[in-house]
């Protein structure tokens, strides 16, 4: 059984469970920008290093997330003298399904001055397109990949629509055998947010 066999089936239920789950239907987040150091192979982090940036739509309730989103990342060889020569930009658009807490606290509440986090485990499904400058010989213009992984995030809540916060995240991607770690800010819209 190939693995996108089970991949949408499973996000079509998580969807149908978050909406059931919330009163007032499902939490609705904007990610964008995010911006933050990436390392797509940690083994060759001193090879391999640079910033990353997406922008990710999320349905959400408490306990999870589904999200959809793409970005670019663009990494360098931090030992070579000539930088720019190194540069990889890697374009790349991703589905992922995450369970656990998520931009919540204990009180599961929406009330500016308190903080919230994100802790939760999480798989997904992502696509790099190649550029000439990172394409294997003979290979198409990109490459499915599966990942597992989590994720942690905090936040204080200042505004009921708008806010921003510190995540870190790491992948595990498998079929490249592939670690990768993410730290960085990204600035969300509660496009169900409301303020009185």
């Amino acid at each position: 059984m190939r693995l996108s066999q089970v991949f949408i089936p499973l996000i079509i239920c998580l969807f149908a469970s978050f909406t059931a789950q919330s009163q007032y239907g499902p939490r609705l987040f904007l990610d964008g920008p995010a911006v933050y150091f990436v390392a797509p192979d940690v083994p060759e982090i001193s090879n391999l290093l640079g910033l990353g940036t997406d922008l990710t739509m999320n349905i959400a309730n408490h306990n999870g997330v589904i999200r959809f989103g793409g970005g670019s990342t663009f990494t360098v060889d931090p030992q070579n003298n000539d930088l720019l020569k190194t540069l990889l930009t890697t374009p790349f658009v991703k589905a992922e399904i995450g369970a656990g807490r998520y931009r919540s606290n204990g009180n599961k509440c929406a009330k500016t001055h308190r903080p919230a986090f994100t802790m939760m485990a999480k798989g997904g499904l992502r696509y790099d397109f190649f550029t000439p400058k990172n394409r294997p010989d003979g290979t198409a213009s990109g490459q499915f990949d599966y990942s597992v992984g989590a994720e942690f995030g905090y936040f204080y809540i200042r505004d009921i629509i708008r806010n921003t916060e510190l995540f870190g995240s790491g992948n595990y991607f498998i079929k490249s055998k592939n670690v990768a770690v993410e730290f960085g800010f990204r600035t969300f819209f509660n496009l169900r947010g409301r303020r009185d």
